[in-house]
């Protein structure tokens, strides 16, 4: 059932404020009551008086406190097929930008086995592997180092200008704080990228942990590194 235009809780705080509902959307401004709600049955509708004058757009208008779920469900929140496409759709770009380095630091081991295993060598195939693999022991932690610098520059400053990735972009969706639709701060884009990155390396287990989240989290939706970050994803179109 929608909810009729008044003042309703603040959705996005704690802190006793009230914003104003048209109908549709939420207000961009908050007020405070100008006198405390009434108490009433536990789980009852609490009515909220006017705010002070100088408040939200809007004309004053008694208002009830809505369900948590109620009061998510009038943020238009991504889909969780949306938010899977957009990462994999990321995570081939950044593949794609990663891949001339990692071509580059592989290319000497690579050239030492062909050249281990030319016609007339003396070493043995199986030598030859093991050499390759202890070749790549300093390339592959070279490797990551390339993985994450090229996630931490692909990611962060997207998110922080637009708040949405290339893949975000494709998929219409996009990151904003969970308290007010505004840009991300730095804080937040650094938390939600070190929070996911963190995750990634410690298991692949948290990484899936963290991408299903979103499933049963009511009603923001969120993966764990939204909540590091208190940011929800949102539609966008």
């Amino acid at each position: 059932m929608a909810m009729e235009p008044g003042w309703y809780p603040d959705p996005f705080s704690s802190g006793g404020y009230v914003r104003w509902w048209d109908g549709e959307r939420w207000g961009a401004s908050t007020s405070v009551p100008t006198t405390a709600p009434t108490s009433g049955p536990p789980g009852a509708p609490v009515p909220l008086p006017p705010p002070a004058p100088a408040s939200a757009p809007g004309s004053p208008a008694p208002g009830y406190a809505a369900p948590a779920e109620q009061l998510g469900a009038t943020v238009p929140l991504a889909a969780w097929v949306s938010r899977a496409m957009a990462w994999l759709l990321d995570s081939f770009v950044q593949g794609l930008i990663a891949l001339p380095f990692t071509a580059w630091l592989v290319w000497p081991a690579m050239q030492r086995l062909v050249d281990s295993m030319a016609a007339g060598a003396t070493t043995t195939l199986s030598e030859a592997i093991t050499a390759f693999q202890k070749d790549l022991v300093p390339a592959s932690t070279a490797i990551l180092l390339v993985s994450v610098v090229v996630s931490f520059v692909y990611t962060v400053p997207q998110n922080r200008r637009w708040g949405r990735t290339l893949g975000k972009r494709a998929l219409g969706i996009r990151i904003r704080p969970k308290v007010e639709d505004v840009q991300l701060s730095w804080g937040q884009v650094l938390m939600r990228w070190l929070v996911f990155e963190g995750l990634s390396a410690l298991s692949g287990l948290l990484l899936l942990i963290d991408c299903l989240w979103p499933l049963w989290d009511k009603p923001w939706q969120q993966a764990l590194h939204d909540k590091a970050a208190s940011t929800i994803v949102v539609a966008s179109r």
